[in-house]
């Protein structure tokens, strides 16, 4: 049997792959492969590398920890009246991006990351990212795993585009944010994948996200389900959930919920 862990995108919701992954080592299942998109290529890649969950979840409750700090710091000081661009220019920041753990997590990656290769993991890695010219996926299994994640990670209207071997890449989920299909075709016999997405949407879209909420909203969902129909496995931790794409101030607990919902989980030839 050949196993595949297949970790979809979702921005902050990225943190509850870390407890995914934490209980289904602890009911024992390793994978063979992992293939992430954007924030799953995110921790699908350290997991990859460290082959350690628990030292996965460590230094992902210090990132997150890290960046509450820094949410915290900046929402006071907004409040304070110390000028009005500085007042102004935090504000938008906090409400507009919301994103600082995000970058502290890849700067971490990115210290730890730096000069690692695909060829370095302990448990063989792909992410996918989208080439903007046509719309197609692309499959990053070489190379630098940091410039991989660059481009898997370029989420449209936060971080820019990435020049890669002549293309324009950009977050892979805009054209598959589950790529289960991937997996089968590398000769997966069991394919887990991890769907963050959420039956519980709110109406409507929070104005200050709303090229990321738009996206997510809209996505392409015809098609993702037939991804995850090709799944043997479909975990969804979040399933009544509502995170903004960008709202990392809950990343702990959605580490400890998805943890715990996945302990629930029956795994039952899974794990074999």
């Amino acid at each position: 049997m050949i196993k595949a862990l297949v970790l979809g995108g979702g921005g902050a919701k990225g943190f509850a792959h870390v407890g995914v992954i934490r209980a289904l080592e602890e009911k024992g299942f390793v994978p063979d492969l992992i293939i992430g998109v954007s924030a799953g290529a995110l921790v699908g890649a350290g997991y990859a590398l460290l082959s350690d969950s628990k030292r996965l979840w460590e230094i992902s409750l210090e990132i997150c920890r890290k960046g509450k700090k820094l949410l915290r710091f900046a929402n006071s000081a907004a409040r304070e009246n110390r000028g009005l661009l500085f007042n102004a220019a935090t504000c938008f920041h906090i409400n507009t991006f919301k994103a600082l753990p995000f970058g502290l997590y890849l700067n971490a990656l990115k210290k730890r990351l730096k000069g690692y290769r695909f060829s370095d993991t302990r448990i063989p890695f792909k992410c996918v990212s989208t080439i903007m010219d046509s719309g197609e996926l692309f499959v990053h299994e070489e190379g630098s795993i940091f410039e991989a994640l660059r481009a898997s990670m370029a989420i449209p209207g936060i971080i820019s585009p990435f020049s890669h071997k002549g293309f324009s890449l950009a977050d892979g989920g805009i054209v598959n944010n589950i790529p289960v299909s991937i997996a089968k075709e590398e000769g997966c016999t069991l394919v887990l994948a991890v769907d963050l997405s959420s039956n519980n949407r709110k109406v409507g879209i929070d104005t200050s996200n709303s090229i990321l909420e738009i996206i997510d909203v809209y996505k392409v969902e015809e098609f993702q389900r037939k991804e995850l129909a090709l799944a043997d496995v479909v975990i969804s931790p979040l399933n009544k959930r509502n995170i903004g794409l960008l709202d990392f101030s809950s990343c702990i607990e959605l580490m400890n919920e998805s943890y715990e919902e996945t302990l629930k989980f029956d795994l039952i030839g899974a794990s074999q």
